[in-house]
C-alpha cells in the first residue's frame, strides 16, 4: 500500500486544510487491515469503482467492476475504527482542520453527519468533479484540481466564538469547559450545543482526543509517567483510562504496535 502525503500549496487553503493524501492499494497485496484512531481533524475520503461497507466501527473497501463513486466523512468517531482494503483501491483523503470544513459548507457539519446520510455529497457538482479527479494519474495535477475546487467553494464563514474555544482547549486541555465557555461569551449549555452542531463532538470528547493526540507528538523517549504530564493528563491512571476508550490498548501496547506515517497518520496494522 502506497501513501503520498501532500500539503496544500495555496496559502488561503492552508488555514483550513491540514493535508491531502493519496492511498493506492494494489491487487497483489491481498487484504490490508488496520486500526485508525480518533482525531481532531475532519476527514473526507473519496474512491471510485469500489464496494464500501461501513458501520460505526468498521469500513471495508474492495474493488468493484461496477462504475460508481463513494465519498465518506469521518469526524464523529470517538473509538478505534477498523479499516480494511482488498483489491485495487485508489482513495484520496482530505484532512480538514477543526472547523476547517465548515468554512466551505452551506449547512452546519452535523447535517452531513446524520445517520441517514450514507454519502458525503456537499455540492451539486461534487460527484462529477471528484470522479474526474480520481481518474487522473499525476499527483501534481490531482492536487492542483483539488485545490482549485475547494478554493471555489470557500465561504470563510466559521463560528468565531467556537474557534476561540477550540484554540483554548488545544492550548490547555486541563481548563474547565465552563471557564472556556465564559471566555467565549457563551453559556456552558450553548457551547456544548455549538460543538455538537459544528464539530459533531462534545467539548469533553474533543478535549479527550486533544490529550491523546498530544501523546503522539510527545512520545519520543519519554516514559509513560513523563508522557502523561507532558500531554496534560492528571496522572498516568488518567492516561490509561482514556487510551482504553480511544484506542482499545494500554499505552505501552499501543506505542509498541503503532505505525506512524507522519504526525497525523498513526495506524496499528492487524
Amino acid at each position: 500500500m502506497n501513501i503520498e502525503i501532500i500539503k496544500p500549496s495555496d496559502i488561503e487553503l492552508q488555514k483550513y486544510i491540514e493535508c491531502f493524501y493519496i492511498l493506492t492499494h494494489s491487487k497483489e497485496e491481498g487484504r490490508t487491515t488496520y486500526f485508525t484512531f480518533p482525531s481532531i481533524f475532519s476527514m473526507v475520503s473519496i474512491s471510485s469503482n469500489t464496494n464500501v461497507v461501513r458501520t460505526n466501527r468498521f469500513i471495508k473497501t474492495t474493488d468493484s467492476s461496477i462504475l460508481n463513486f463513494d465519498s465518506n466523512l469521518d469526524t464523529r468517531f470517538t473509538n478505534p475504527l477498523l479499516i480494511q482494503y482488498e483489491g485495487y483501491v485508489k482513495e484520496i483523503t482530505t484532512y480538514f482542520k477543526p472547523l476547517g470544513l465548515n468554512a466551505f459548507l452551506n449547512r452546519p457539519l452535523n447535517y452531513y453527519c446524520n445517520s441517514d446520510k450514507t454519502q458525503f455529497l456537499p455540492f451539486l457538482d461534487y460527484m462529477d468533479v471528484m470522479s474526474s479527479i480520481l481518474k487522473i494519474a499525476s499527483s501534481d495535477k490531482i492536487m492542483k484540481l483539488l485545490e482549485n475546487y475547494w478554493s471555489s467553494k470557500l465561504k470563510n464563514d466559521r463560528p468565531l466564538k467556537l474557534e476561540k474555544a477550540i484554540k483554548a482547549i488545544i492550548e490547555n486541555p486541563n481548563r474547565s469547559i465552563s471557564s472556556i465557555a465564559n471566555d467565549s461569551n457563551l453559556s456552558h449549555k450553548t457551547l456544548i450545543s455549538h460543538f455538537n452542531k459544528n464539530m459533531c463532538k462534545t467539548p469533553t470528547e474533543f478535549r479527550k482526543i486533544v490529550r491523546f493526540r498530544k501523546t503522539l507528538k510527545n512520545k519520543k523517549e519519554n516514559n509513560l509517567t513523563q508522557l502523561s504530564y507532558l500531554s496534560n493528563y492528571f496522572d498516568q491512571a488518567h492516561m490509561i483510562k482514556d487510551f482504553d476508550k480511544l484506542t482499545g490498548y494500554k499505552p505501552k501496547d499501543f506505542f509498541k504496535n503503532l505505525t506512524s506515517i507522519d504526525e497525523k497518520i498513526n495506524w496499528i496494522f492487524t
